[in-house]
């Protein structure tokens, strides 16, 4: 029988999420301290970058891996970090240790220039830039070549895990979840729906379909003329859309419209007719201006 409690090896996949989620978290903390002092001046936060970076990386460092063993990826994801060689989970010292190497190397290298300056180290300037380039091309190689074994064996998924000799575990066995398709397939369904859907309505004329039916519903007599008479209640309500006319027209009967809404509508449905009377347009020239209109308020 197996043991649930034995610490068993994270799989990679888990681990390049675990270390995504941290790059996010101090990401949006970052851009929740700019916001915070926003209004201050523009240069401050360019100047100090640097040590504004390592106080972040300190502050979620104490409160993730020196307090639990593990960063904020890690424990979303229940995964700690476990040393290899005593078979235990990390002490302080190598807990200090990750600090030193993940928050004071970085800052180390971005103040480089300074501090050889600050220790009068101007003359060996050209020297120790050398040296450090050199260093900073073969961490990157070393880097990429620890991915690539990452990849392929899974174990330390950066170099300083592979130099401390720490690796991500989960602490228990993980239980065998029971995969359902029954989600997925909804999913896929739903998908495939709206596929269809954005496929499909450009090709329908709605506008038609929807003055069809308005058509059908009035059942309406087209009224002769000699019954036409218009009130002032026709030249102040647009039929359409029961706003004041704008540039209103007319198309034979007593009702007006607003030029933009007998225009879309006709050449939406060139058998559009008037919605509360049912008269027809039987010509795009019958789409004329109103020769009667009223001002506003009168």
């Amino acid at each position: 029988m197996v043991d649930n409690s034995e610490p068993v090896k994270a799989l990679r996949v888990g681990q390049l999420d675990a270390d995504e989620l941290d790059n996010e978290v101090l990401n949006l903390t970052k851009s929740q301290l700019n916001h915070v002092f926003k209004y201050l001046q523009t240069g401050v936060f360019a100047r100090y970058n640097p040590e504004i970076n390592a106080l972040l990386k300190l502050v979620l460092w104490k409160f993730t891996v020196f307090a639990s063993g593990a960063t904020i990826g890690q424990q979303i994801l229940n995964i700690q970090y476990r040393d290899k060689t005593s078979l235990s989970w990390i002490g302080q010292r190598q807990k200090i240790m990750y600090a030193l190497l993940v928050i004071g190397c970085p800052l180390l290298k971005e103040r480089s220039g300074e501090i050889t300056t600050g220790l009068g180290l101007t003359r060996w300037k050209n020297v120790i830039n050398k040296c450090l380039s050199w260093i900073e091309s073969t961490i990157k190689l070393a880097t990429v070549l620890n991915f690539l074994v990452f990849l392929n064996r899974g174990g330390y998924l950066s170099l300083i895990e592979r130099i401390m000799g720490i690796q991500s575990m989960y602490p228990q066995r993980q239980s065998i979840r029971q995969v359902s398709f029954e989600y997925m397939t909804r999913e896929l369904l739903w998908h495939g729906f709206s596929e269809f859907l954005f496929f499909i309505l450009p090709l329908i004329n709605l506008q038609k379909i929807k003055n069809t039916i308005k058509r059908l519903s009035l059942r309406k007599t087209v009224p002769s003329k000699q019954n036409m008479t218009r009130s002032n209640q026709n030249l102040t309500s647009c039929v359409v859309c029961t706003d004041w006319p704008i540039h209103p027209h007319e198309i034979g009967c007593q009702h007006v419209f607003c030029y933009f809404c007998i225009q879309s509508n006709y050449k939406a449905d060139p058998g559009f007719t008037c919605p509360l009377c049912n008269y027809p347009i039987t010509s795009k020239d019958c789409i004329k201006p109103s020769e009667i209109q009223i001002m506003p308020g009168r």
